[in-house]
């Protein structure tokens, strides 16, 4: 563990020096997400002006639940976006190299890269988590419990990026899902009551989606459920977990482009 953490540092202080190369761009690039983060609010916000609830949820409601899921997909994007090259990993060859080094191939996967944009994303995103925590009238003392959950949340994330990965491994980079992750988003920013009850069952059970953002603003922030502290995270790194396994089995049935 002492030799991970180690590398971790390593990799972190690389990532930021070759973002510092192209200073203007990297703040251009954050405050373009905070941009577009305040247009999406906006929309949201004339959205309510012709409709006031959406199946019971008012816009601060509908507000928290979008800063959750945006700050849980802003950390993901933060620090495990390179999941998303895969498929360019297996086409170039590059995976090999991974799997030939005595560290863990995604860990080494996930830290080669981080996404400049993604920062500019986080910040707007905890911003908007408080604004919407003050004026619901939540104490900010829960901030950091959520900020928590997003963490762990943020690998349901990965998890289904690595599951689009996968493809890539089984088809040696012709196939790549990994992009659907965006959409997947889109899922998790709304309460699971607008959707269908078989919607709501996959986003619950299959793709745990409705764990990132919508359970925990229905039972934490509206119910006071405390329980669920413990429970979302848990069914997160759980669903991960799981996932990686499956990972580990396409790992072993990888074949190399030049095979």
């Amino acid at each position: 563990m002492r030799r991970y953490m180690r590398l971790l540092g390593v990799y972190f202080a690389i990532n930021f020096k070759s973002l510092a190369i192209y200073d203007f761009d990297f703040y251009f690039s954050i405050a373009g997400m905070m941009i577009q983060n305040l247009i999406n609010v906006i929309a949201l916000r004339f959205l309510y002006l012709l409709v006031p609830t959406i199946q019971g949820y008012n816009f601060m409601a509908l507000l928290t639940t979008y800063a959750i899921a945006s700050t849980s997909f802003a950390i993901f994007r933060c620090f495990f976006i390179n999941a998303l090259n895969i498929a360019v990993y297996v086409r170039k060859g590059k995976f090999d190299g991974l799997l030939v080094k005595p560290v863990n191939p995604l860990f080494q996967l996930l830290n080669e890269n981080f996404d400049e944009d993604a920062w500019g994303d986080l910040i707007i995103s905890i911003a908007i988590l408080i604004i919407s925590l003050v004026q619901s009238h939540i104490q900010l003392w829960l901030l950091p419990l959520l900020l928590v959950i997003c963490c762990a949340t943020s690998l349901i994330f990965l998890s289904l990026t690595l599951l689009g990965g996968m493809a890539s491994l089984f088809s040696k980079g012709l196939a790549d899902l990994s992009e659907i992750v965006y959409d997947f988003f889109e899922f998790s920013k709304y309460p699971l009551s607008i959707y269908n009850t078989p919607l709501k069952i996959f986003l619950t059970w299959i793709f745990p989606l409705g764990w990132v953002a919508a359970i925990p603003q229905a039972t934490i922030i509206n119910g006071g459920q405390w329980l669920f502290l413990i429970i979302v995270p848990s069914v997160a790194i759980l669903f991960f977990i799981l996932v990686y396994q499956l990972w580990r089995l396409f790992l072993l049935k990888y074949q190399s482009t030049g095979t």
